[in-house]
């Protein structure tokens, strides 16, 4: 038995402390949500939460560094080599970049986003962007020596001391401008303290497989790949809502609402865990193809399911939380549920694709569906039947390129060389 065959038949065990991690992450941010509107008015939470998903949007983008140094850097099997230091050059080079063209790119939509106290707002997401650089270039070293016990600490960590220091802004009674620095100070702070404790057992542990220029050419491509991503999901709602300035704006509501809440269980877990699937490919290449289609069918079969019961239970569910305001129809609520298992595949394809050094068709997939995803947002078509189209075709489009990409690679390479492909 090979080497990568035996990794292949090894079980995933950095999956439950990552998982774990997600799910504590992900209730720290529902209560900080919770939180703040204690402390404000509508219109003041109303900043704050476009200051959150700014950030957020910015964040999913450059998550992308994470996969490419999640790809690229594995465990130091021989003599120290240079390319150990490459992801430290790369880090302040990125940084850098984003502590210069975030308050540059700023003068052009500053006032827009943040109309009222423009620059302070910008400030905090300029150093929260780069602070989250430093996290996520660590995160994909960790990711790629596979400390899954550390990687999930220090997601705990960060949503940890966010919750606890917005939970402190309100109860101090602080403003929204206080506030936000609750929300970007836990980037440095957690980066800072995780390479305290991890420093020694990382340093000269690793190696990263290309060169400082090609790990940014890489990691430009992931960013604009994951920003897709973020416009995808994260901005689908804003989307929705900028194409729909026609329809009765409760409707467009109920809808938003229904897909905000029906994505979350079958997308944003896949989402938290394109890192961890990177690392899981690339490091089965001899089987990717066969898991690609066993997760495929996973994920399809979960889909099914959570489509028939949204189908019967989810108008029902809807009234008895919300009210009659909030009625929807059921075949609505099962198309949107189905759509969301699409992304979901999309979020299963893209690593695959990432993990084998093809970065083109990563990113050809993910823009081509926000793209895709935008035009069938603008056709003059009824709210619904527009919706479930734009989020239907849109992953369909991006999963049929990740797909031929991955059928390419594997078919042009000899039976002898498809579990070692080089980067890209």
């Amino acid at each position: 038995m090979s080497a990568d065959e035996a990794v292949a038949g090894s079980k995933p065990s950095g999956l439950t402390p990552i998982l774990v991690a997600t799910a504590v992450a992900g209730a720290t941010g529902y209560a900080i949500q919770f939180l703040v509107p204690l402390s404000v008015t509508p219109e003041q939470y109303l900043r704050f939460s476009v200051f959150w998903a700014a950030l957020y949007l910015v964040v999913s983008g450059l998550s992308g560094i994470q996969q490419e140094i999640s790809r690229a850097t594995s465990p130091l099997r021989a003599a120290p080599r240079a390319g150990s230091a490459n992801a430290r050059r790369f880090s302040g080079v990125a940084v850098l970049l984003v502590l210069v063209c975030a308050p540059v790119s700023a003068l052009l939509w500053g006032s827009t986003v943040f109309p009222e106290n423009t620059w302070p707002l910008v400030a905090a997401l300029t150093l929260g962007s780069a602070g989250y650089v430093l996290v996520a270039v660590l995160s994909g070293l960790l990711y790629g020596l596979s400390e899954w016990k550390v990687i999930a600490f220090q997601t705990m960590l960060d949503a940890g001391i966010r919750l606890v220091l917005v939970a402190a802004g309100v109860a101090l009674g602080a403003d929204v401008d206080a506030l936000v620095w609750a929300v970007v100070l836990p980037f440095p702070l957690t980066a800072a303290c995780v390479w305290l404790v991890v420093s020694r057992r990382v340093r000269g542990r690793y190696t990263v497989d290309v060169s400082v220029g090609r790990l940014g050419w890489n990691s430009a491509r992931t960013v604009v790949g994951a920003t897709a991503t973020g416009v995808l999901i994260s901005g689908f709602p804003l989307l929705l809502n900028a194409t729909s300035k026609d329809e009765s704006q409760a409707a467009v509501g109920v809808l938003v609402l229904a897909i905000t809440l029906t994505r979350a269980p079958l997308v944003i877990p896949l989402l938290a865990l394109q890192s961890f699937l990177t690392v899981y490919f690339r490091d089965r290449n001899a089987h990717a193809w066969r898991l690609v289609w066993l997760a495929l069918a996973g994920t399809a079969g979960i889909t099914a399911v959570a489509s028939v019961l949204a189908f019967l239970l989810g108008p029902v569910l809807f009234l008895t939380l919300f009210g009659a305001d909030y009625a929807i129809d059921a075949p609505a609520m099962a198309a949107v549920v189905a759509s969301a298992g699409l992304t979901a595949a999309l979020c299963v394809s893209g690593p695959a694709v990432l993990a084998r050094g093809n970065h083109a068709i990563f990113v050809y997939g993910w823009v081509a569906s926000a793209v895709v995803l935008i035009g069938v947002l603008l056709l003059p078509l009824d709210l619904v039947p527009r919706t479930v189209g734009a989020l239907v075709i849109g992953p369909l489009v991006g999963l049929a390129i990740h797909l031929l990409g991955l059928a390419f690679v594997v078919r042009s390479l000899p039976v002898a060389d498809r579990g070692a492909q080089t980067p890209q």
